[in-house]
């Protein structure tokens, strides 16, 4: 039987530029060979202030047949302000989240269930009610005797990479930013928009280089940019894999899966 796979997916930072994550999301799963993916709305309230998320505004990007908002699996604490931080509103509906990526997997399909928070996990705790999320799921796997495995977008596994900077790198490198372009975000979506957590990267300038952690990119100031979360220049490759491996890690951005 071959393994199911879901993704989780924080959108803190992209509001305004979420058709763009869209784009990447879509193209991605095509080169894998899977339709565009379907997003599962795990938010107990669709309000705050991001922009494209509020309400429906979402669900009209990516069109009612590929949103569904699954308010039973939100964080309740959001309406309560007593308790547990992460109080989810009715774990059972983890069930039927489980049916609907069976479903999907039937047709090609897979799910990516997101809610606002930026990262899953802090200093390796959970700090998002997804994680929790991610738990109750591959609790109903094993009670089903599925192969599950639950991943933060994009669920790459982090490579190593060497490139020759160009010109817009150089001068961002230079000035030690902590984005680095990797080119328009109108046109093709460059390569590297969809590397795995803790992929780290080394950019070769006519002074040495810069090696960073990094992951998949986002969208700012209408260039596709990398964050360079960890600084590894002048570490060894085993330093830099014990890097990725913290940062991932603490960050909660690692697969987690039942086997059968």
């Amino acid at each position: 039987m071959r393994t199911l796979k879901a993704f989780t997916w924080g959108y803190y930072g992209w509001g305004s530029e979420s058709k763009h994550f869209v784009r990447a999301a879509d193209w991605m799963e095509r080169k894998r060979g899977f339709l565009p993916p379907v997003f599962v709305d795990l938010r107990f309230s669709r309000g705050g202030r991001a922009a494209n998320f509020k309400g429906n505004l979402f669900r009209d990007i990516v069109g009612s047949r590929r949103y569904i908002w699954m308010r039973k699996l939100g964080n309740k604490r959001i309406k309560t302000k007593t308790g547990k931080r992460m109080q989810i509103a009715d774990p059972s509906a983890a069930v039927e989240l489980f049916d609907r990526i069976l479903r999907y997997s039937k047709e090609h399909r897979r799910v990516i269930m997101f809610c606002a928070c930026g990262t899953p996990m802090r200093m390796g705790r959970a700090s998002c009610h997804r994680t929790v999320v991610a738990d109750l799921l591959l609790k109903e796997a094993k009670k089903r005797r599925w192969k599950l495995q639950l991943s933060e977008w994009p669920g790459e596994k982090p490579i190593s990479l060497r490139v020759k900077a160009n010109k817009a790198q150089e001068v961002a490198i230079s000035k030690g930013l902590c984005n680095i372009p990797l080119g328009p975000m109108a046109g093709t979506i460059p390569q590297m928009a969809v590397l795995g957590w803790g992929s780290d990267v080394r950019f070769d300038t006519p002074d040495g280089g810069w090696t960073i952690v990094t992951g998949p990119a986002d969208v700012l100031r209408g260039q596709w940019q990398l964050g360079a979360y960890v600084h590894a220049t002048g570490r060894t490759k085993a330093d830099t894999s014990e890097l990725s491996q913290n940062f991932v890690k603490k960050l909660g951005y690692g697969a987690r899966s039942i086997r059968n």
